[in-house]
């Protein structure tokens, strides 16, 4: 019988590869279960070293349509209901979008910009560090002025 692969056995690409082909069926909905998961497939992790890659790989929990939770990539599907809702608030609620330099600036109806900010970080784009949100201005900084571009661009997009 051949020895059981060990964490330290595994890089950890291969390991977080295999964790993204596991949740991808949408049947994973707690740390047992993709830690038994990973074991049936060779892998023998500690809880702790999972715990990390979920919070590295930045998994979340998703809401299925029969209203169970299963771990899903935050960034590769979004969930399609937090989407839906973001763009109707931000059609709904913003009046400008502009950019300079590597800052995009959103300015929204009066006590607006914090709902739609807080929407607007769920979804993750990529190309953005951080945001702020006063109660009718959001500030977004981007990783460079490409990017900045290239976000503005898209939230244009949605609302003109």
């Amino acid at each position: 019988m051949a020895r059981k692969k060990t964490s330290e056995d595994l890089n950890k690409a291969s390991r977080w590869e295999m964790i993204l082909k596991l949740i991808s069926g949408g049947d994973i909905a707690t740390q047992k279960e993709l830690a038994q998961a990973l074991a049936e497939n060779g892998f023998s992790v500690a809880q702790a070293t999972l715990s990390r890659d979920i919070k590295e790989l930045h998994l979340v929990k998703a809401v299925k349509a029969d209203g169970s939770y299963v771990y899903q990539a935050a960034g590769k599907s979004e969930n399609r209901q937090v989407s839906s809702q973001f763009y109707q608030l931000f059609k709904n609620s913003v009046r400008h979008v502009d950019n300079v330099l590597n800052q995009v600036v959103i300015h929204t109806f009066t006590g607006m910009a914090q709902a739609v900010c807080a929407s607007f970080d769920g979804l993750r784009f990529e190309g953005v560090l951080g945001t702020i949100a006063g109660d009718d201005t959001i500030l977004l900084i981007a990783r460079d002025e490409h990017a900045a571009s290239e976000v503005a661009k898209q939230l244009r997009e949605i609302t003109f």
